[in-house]
């Protein structure tokens, strides 16, 4: 990245870490998600027994109880394994649901791909055309020897080298700009370096010669046939979809996705994408030697290893996993801090995949049966300090304490939205002012005020999930609430975990209340201080200790207490005085 943009962008994240929200992003506030409107879905995949495609049920439902207990690692929201084409498996660990779409984060790369692939069958793009002949408007004196041999190819394969990525984003409103006017790490097609915005650019690209917005060209080409209810896509400043990232699935809609590339593009008898492209794009296009999955890369598409498998991936664990020898695919949704299937999770999946038959085995009504009850009884429930629980009489005594307390936050940077949250959408709260109790039958209601915003978590008595939904700036998301208590007698522990259904994220409020007085600690999944770190690496540096070194203004700052800040936010608080409530002396007229 040239120096200016450079500097530019760490200036932005130290704003982002000071919680100077005025300043993010610089060119303000634009609301990028719609409100969830439930929608039928009018054309489901076919679904079958596990027995019926050569899977024992037993083995399906071991491996949806054994990542249920890694809810503090793995972190899954819901998985949907397909074979031969077929739903034979579908569970989502509440509070999520699988009717509900879900971020993908750079999953959407993949459909970005796809949506090349279409219009350079249509004959709107080639592969190899100059992003100097596409973008001919954002051409300059100093811009053009450095981009001439610039093309699609070099975008789809992460192999451009222009350092103008997710964080510099919010510099400028006119991304394309800036992409063509940064400058170059290396010459085009020479080395693998993963940025979004080529993929931004290639979205771009589409709009530009369609004269049409990405969802619109690919709602009756893929969407519409493929039967995708919700395609709801995040748009850049300038109205173009982000293209790397910013588009909401549901696990079946994504899994359909891997199936139509198993199928060489193909869907029920109608070629989608041509055969050639998905040939291309599905396998090895460049090497990966620095990326986070070493056996290569196609076009906007990972290769799992070096057998012909691959996969959709996007952060905090959304995959799509493709295993074409083997018919399958994995469609999985997660709130991790992992980015790729490795570890005890790639081990799971192989050892599942091992236990698949190429024929039919008996059905098996007893196991069959086990795995419907398990599917329908998955929880995500990550863990929480061994001292609390939910205990009935407890919770009512709580209730009946706190009804009616209002607390006044003292400065804070904490939110209701997870930080993440606020990050991706540059949605960023003022912080918590006031957090208000109300007793409602046997639950109790807390509501959280963020300067003119209020939102309203139930805390059930319980202790199961709530839904309902936290809006801020007009961004409405779907959440679940849940809480564990404790009771002692001068004090109240509650430990508040709201997910955010739609989402990777969920925030976790930990209250600690005293006699006229309460502390809130604000934290959240994934852990925040990964996201911190990845925002490091975009920036350019791999450590904070030379991220100090090169920045003059991080000499006034120390560093560690600042991000320690930031990823744990406290706020103090004290109870207001309802002096109106006081009895009044009786004065005689």
């Amino acid at each position: 990245m040239d120096l200016t943009i450079q500097m530019k962008s760490a200036e932005l994240l130290m704003n982002f870490l000071r919680h100077d929200t005025e300043k993010i992003p610089l060119y303000g506030f634009v609301l990028q998600k719609e409100r969830f409107v439930p929608k039928e879905n009018t054309a489901p995949l076919e679904r079958s027994t596990p027995e019926a495609e050569g899977v024992p049920s037993g083995a399906i439902e071991r491996f949806y109880k054994t990542i249920e207990a890694q809810a503090d690692t793995t972190a899954c929201h819901a998985i949907t394994i397909l074979r031969h084409g077929k739903v034979i498996a579908e569970g989502a660990y509440a509070p999520y649901r699988l009717e509900v779409p879900h971020m993908l984060y750079s999953m959407s790369k993949s459909v970005t791909g796809l949506a090349v692939g279409i219009a350079c069958d249509e004959g709107y793009l080639d592969i190899n055309e100059r992003l100097v002949e596409i973008f001919p408007e954002y051409v300059t004196n100093s811009n053009a020897k450095i981009l001439r041999a610039h093309t699609l190819r070099h975008l789809l394969t992460m192999s451009s080298g222009i350092r103008f990525n997710e964080v510099g984003s919010g510099l400028d409103e006119n991304w394309m700009k800036m992409f063509m006017q940064s400058v170059p790490k290396f010459e085009a097609g020479t080395e693998f370096d993963y940025n979004s915005l080529n993929s931004y650019v290639l979205a771009a690209a589409v709009v530009k010669r369609t004269g049409m917005s990405l969802v619109d060209f690919l709602t009756p080409r893929l969407f519409k046939p493929l039967g995708i209810r919700y395609h709801e896509w995040e748009k850049c400043p300038m109205g173009i979809e982000k293209g790397g990232w910013g588009l909401s699935l549901t696990a079946e809609d994504a899994a359909k996705l891997g199936q139509l590339c198993m199928n060489m593009g193909r869907w029920n008898g109608k070629q989608i994408v041509s055969e050639e492209w998905i040939r291309q794009a599905t396998s090895v296009q460049i090497k990966t030697p620095n990326g986070e999955m070493k056996h290569g890369y196609g076009y906007q598409i990972w290769m799992s290893d070096d057998d012909g498998d691959y996969q959709f991936n996007g952060a905090f664990g959304q995959y799509v996993l493709v295993f074409p020898k083997q018919e399958t695919i994995i469609a999985m949704y997660s709130g991790s801090s992992n980015l790729f299937v490795n570890g005890g999770l790639s081990g799971m999946v192989r050892e599942l995949l091992t236990s698949f038959a190429d024929e039919p085995l008996a059905e098996d009504n007893e196991a069959y049966a086990s795995l419907k009850s398990t599917l329908n009884s998955l929880e995500y429930s990550p863990s929480h300090p061994r001292y609390l629980g939910t205990d009935a009489e407890e919770f009512e005594r709580i209730a009946y304490r706190l009804d009616g307390r209002e607390y006044f936050a003292g400065p804070n940077t904490g939110g209701l939205f997870p930080q993440t949250l606020q990050a991706v959408h540059s949605n960023m709260t003022d912080s918590v002012t006031m957090l208000r109790f109300e007793k409602r039958e046997k639950d109790l209601y807390l509501y959280i005020y963020e300067k003119d915003e209020r939102n309203l978590l139930v805390l059930r008595h319980d202790g199961a999930f709530e839904y309902g939904a936290a809006t801020m700036r007009g961004e409405r998301q779907l959440v679940a609430t849940r809480c564990r208590w404790k009771l002692d007698v001068n004090r109240i522990r509650l430990w508040v975990m709201t997910g955010f259904i739609e989402t990777p994220n969920s925030r976790i409020l930990t209250l600690d209340i005293a006699p006229q007085k309460m502390s809130v600690t604000f934290d959240e999944r994934p852990a925040l201080d990964k996201t911190v770190q990845m925002l490091f690496d975009l920036v350019g540096v791999s450590s904070m200790a030379f991220y100090r070194h090169m920045l003059p203004l991080l000499q006034r700052e120390n560093l560690v207490n600042l991000v320690k800040r930031f990823t744990e936010p406290v706020a103090e608080c004290v109870m207001v005085k309802h002096n109106d409530e006081e009895p009044v002396p009786r004065i005689e007229k």
